[in-house]
Parts: C-alpha cells; structure tokens; sequence
C-alpha cells in the first residue's frame, strides 16, 4: 500500500520507550458525501476506524472498527486499499513515550441501513457521532478543528487525506 504521508515529529530523540500501534480507517462515499465521525469535545471530523486486535486482520478490523463507530455495515468485497499515513512523534497522553502509528486507509462501501453503535468510553466522552459531510465542509471544519491539535493530533493526519481525496478527484 503506497504511502500517502509520513508525519515525523523528530520530538523524541531522549526517549526510547515506544507505544506502537496499527490502526485501519474507511473512507465511504455515498451521494458525494463522505461518510465520517464528527467529534463534539474537539469538533473535527474523522474517519471511521481504529485499532487492530491481536489476530485480526485489516479487513476484519476495518469492518468491526466502522460497524462500533457509525452503525454502519462495510461490504467486504468493495474494500480496496487507499494509503498508509506514519505519524511518530512524542506522547501526548505519556510524554515519557514515542507514539508511532501507521493507519491504513480503505476506500469502500456500506450497506444503507444504520445499525446502533457501540462505542467505547473515551468516543462517548468525545461526543461521536456519524455524519454524511461534503468533503470541503470537512476541511474547513478541521482546518479550524486545527486549535486543538495539542492534544486531538488526528486532526492533521484526517485533514491530510481529506486534501488529498479531493486532489486526487475521489470527491
């Protein structure tokens, strides 16, 4: 999978102890619009998705991820690779540790029907919630969701591919 952008903060050269991570995010477009989280206690807008489980694989992990956060059901034959976003750089919930993380992102469809969620409780806490948005009112959202990006350090990394999706023509 190519490589869209790699985020290195070179903020961590004392550091050694590293928190890794692997997470997927789909990329859904119905009606011109794109399917995404909008976020109340930061208000920006990102893309379904997170973590995988040990055992898992993306494909797994994209449908289940996007099912827990939207309510939306992925149609496994449509999952078609997008690109891979790094980000390294220093904790911002442990500033003794580097975080570094490589999310891959998937173009693909959904069912119509909207099933309920099941977040956990940090995306409860965060007000998450499902949104159809055009794609430049979600850069213009998140270029002013950028405030915030001290500690929301996602908005840069779903900015980025927002920009490159319309650069590209995908919206």
């Amino acid at each position: 999978m190519r490589i869209l952008e790699d985020f290195d903060k070179h903020d961590y050269d004392e550091l050694s102890e590293i928190f890794f991570r692997e997470a997927v995010r789909a990329i859904i477009i119905k009606d011109h619009k794109i399917a995404m989280i909008k976020g109340k206690k930061y208000e920006e807008y990102k893309f379904p998705g997170g973590g995988i489980e040990m055992g898992e694989s993306d494909e797994v992990a994209l449908i289940r991820e996007t099912k827990e956060e939207t309510g939306l059901s992925i149609i496994p034959e449509t999952i078609t690779p997008y690109g891979t976003m790094h980000e390294k750089r220093r904790s911002v919930f442990n500033p003794e540790q580097i975080f570094e993380m490589y999310s891959r992102y998937y173009l693909c469809q959904s069912e119509s029907t909207i099933d309920q969620t099941d977040l956990d409780d940090y995306e409860i806490e965060y007000g998450y919630q499902l949104e159809f948005i055009g794609i430049d009112e979600a850069i213009k959202n998140n270029e002013l969701a950028k405030k915030h990006q001290h500690i929301a350090t996602w908005i840069e990394r779903e900015l980025y591919v927002l920009k490159r999706l319309k650069e590209e023509g995908l919206m």
